[in-house]
């Protein structure tokens, strides 16, 4: 995983941050991320592909999913939600610092599994407009930048909207998110049949899965996720 993930960051990809990991702030020959940083890091390895639990064996799908799967199709992560990646998770939505989306943005694009079918777009998850404002940019967005460049894979920024101000989901609980975002997003007519939403952290998983079925009753015949981290999506 190591060295495959390293590789990654052997070609220049923004030449006026090379030379300083966004991680440990070290001065380092590659771009965004340090040798040490890169050995370090996390990430998943072999993991349920819907929820992202840790799993030994051959099966690519846990107990639980089998018993109550979720709405989406597939589960593209990187990590849990914890230190380091926490930190720049940080930068990113609320420090107004996007260089994190487009080091995880080419992580996620690299570290896609080969032998799983590419979807047709990429939508970023949606603020409203009055937050975007305030933020000055979309942080779903700035992930997907570098990923659509990777896999060749357009985003659709204008499919989903999000129709009215919603409170923040951080700290509430999975039924107050669910009232939070209840009849919060529209999606414009559209012909796809699989796509991928594309958001930073998974938590409870109900932004994820108010999406989901909204896409499914729009036509789409599957729905992926991607995301930096998730958080327990199950007692595990």
């Amino acid at each position: 995983m190591f060295s495959a993930l390293y590789r990654i960051f052997s070609s220049a990809l923004y030449p006026a941050c090379q030379g300083i990991c966004l991680f440990c702030r070290q001065p380092t020959h590659q771009p965004l991320l340090c040798h040490h940083c890169a050995e370090e890091l996390p990430l998943l390895d072999h993991h349920c592909r819907l929820c992202g639990s840790p799993m030994a064996g051959k099966e690519d799908i846990c107990g639980h999913c089998l018993l109550q799967p979720p709405e989406w199709d597939f589960l593209h992560i990187l990590a849990d939600y914890q230190f380091p990646l926490t930190g720049l998770i940080h930068q990113l939505k609320y420090q107004h610092k996007t260089l994190p989306a487009a080091l995880f943005g080419r992580m996620l694009a690299e570290l896609y599994p080969p032998d799983e079918p590419k979807p047709e777009v990429i939508l970023p998850v949606p603020l409203h407009w009055r937050r975007q404002w305030q933020r000055n940019y979309n942080q779903a967005q700035e992930l997907a930048r570098p990923i659509s460049k990777r896999l060749c894979i357009p985003c659709d920024n204008r499919l989903l909207k999000r129709s009215r101000a919603t409170k923040v989901q951080a700290g509430l609980s999975r039924e107050l998110r669910q009232t939070n975002l209840s009849n919060a997003f529209i999606v414009n007519p559209h012909t796809y049949r699989h796509v991928a939403v594309l958001d930073d952290v998974v938590t409870t998983g109900v932004t994820a899965t108010t999406l989901v079925r909204l896409l499914k009753e729009s036509g789409c015949q599957r729905v992926d996720v991607w995301a930096i981290c998730r958080t327990q999506l199950h007692d595990e």
